[in-house]
């Protein structure tokens, strides 16, 4: 199957007929304006959601690239699957959190507004930041060669944040008061996990309360305070370990 040094592309589910797979047009572009790549060309594509496939350019119609599947392999997902809700910050740190979490394996990462957010977002604003911080997600799928694309969406409300939590089979939340070290508040295997990161100053006791409520642990990553945007790489890190995922 693919080698780390062949090109990397995504195309939808829906490019994906017998045999044969169309490039969307940036990708496209990219193989033929940008890599200059040409009929007999072999290239890696993934769908996203778990196929990737071995092909071969067998046509460059125009500006639109068609490759021939030489071998196809549905990647299964690893479990646990991760799911983070980053606190908003400012000044471009969501936009790295979300490329830092989807280039270690994370599924799922959800920017939340709470009461110490420093940033506020209208619908129109929410929009752009839900297709920029989709197009970093498919960017870094394809820098680290994962063939699931991290799910990513506008920013959610504090309310639903706790009804999303309440809803997780487990759910752990990085508070600088909380006396549980992160690795306890783990356990064995699961499908699925959680992980809340403050914004920028910290969760409000009463919001980690509510989030304790909804049946989130409230854990501790050790004695140094980190930046949130450090904490959420570092904690999602932490539990890829604890889980078999990294290292």
């Amino acid at each position: 199957m693919p080698r780390r040094d062949e090109t990397w592309f995504l195309a939808p589910p829906a490019a994906w007929s017998e045999g044969r797979i169309v490039l969307p047009p940036k990708e496209s572009h990219h193989a033929l304006r940008v890599l200059r790549l040409r009929r007999g060309h072999e290239v890696t594509v993934s769908d996203g959601v778990g196929s990737v496939a071995r092909c071969v350019i067998e046509q460059t119609d125009g500006d639109r690239v068609i490759a021939s599947v030489l071998e196809r392999d549905l990647r299964p997902h690893a479990r646990p699957s991760l799911v983070v809700f980053q606190g908003a910050a400012k000044r471009g740190k969501n936009d790295a959190v979300v490329e830092r979490l989807a280039e270690i394996g994370v599924s799922e990462a959800w920017i939340y507004e709470s009461r110490r957010s420093v940033v506020k977002w209208d619908s129109v604003k929410s929009e752009r930041l839900a297709a920029r911080w989709d197009a970093i997600a498919q960017a870094a799928a394809k820098q680290s060669r994962n063939p699931y694309v991290m799910k990513t969406a506008a920013p959610v409300a504090w309310t639903e944040l706790v009804r999303r939590v309440r809803s997780e089979s487990r759910a752990v939340v990085l508070w600088e008061e909380a006396t549980m070290p992160l690795r306890d508040a783990l356990g064995a295997p699961t499908e699925r996990i959680a992980l809340v990161v403050g914004p920028e100053g910290g969760l409000a006791v009463d919001e980690a309360n509510e989030l304790a409520a909804a049946g989130a642990a409230l854990v501790s990553l050790g004695p140094n305070v980190l930046r949130t945007e450090n904490a959420a790489l570092v904690a999602a890190a932490a539990i890829g370990y604890h889980f078999g995922l990294l290292g």
